[in-house]
């Protein structure tokens, strides 16, 4: 689903519930670190589909294993 598709208010507010998420688990990270990173987040199809909050916490659970795949955009939208 795209910006436009799901609207820009509802793109808005998961975008700032994924920045309050991503503030509850990194608190050294500034708040516009935090809001590009929730568009980064929003941006891929596979975090996008979560909740705000699950997203956030997939990331920050991935960046911990050692063993992790790059995030990487697929190269054709579904």
């Amino acid at each position: 689903m795209t910006l436009n598709q799901m609207g820009t208010d509802e793109a808005a507010e998961w975008c700032d519930r994924c920045v309050q998420a991503i503030a509850r688990l990194d608190d050294e990270l500034s708040e516009a670190e935090a809001r590009k990173l929730a568009k980064d987040l929003y941006a891929f199809e596979r975090t996008r589909a979560m909740s705000p909050e699950d997203a956030a916490e997939f990331v920050a659970v991935e960046m911990t294993r050692p063993d992790r795949a790059p995030f990487e955009r697929r190269s054709e939208a579904r």
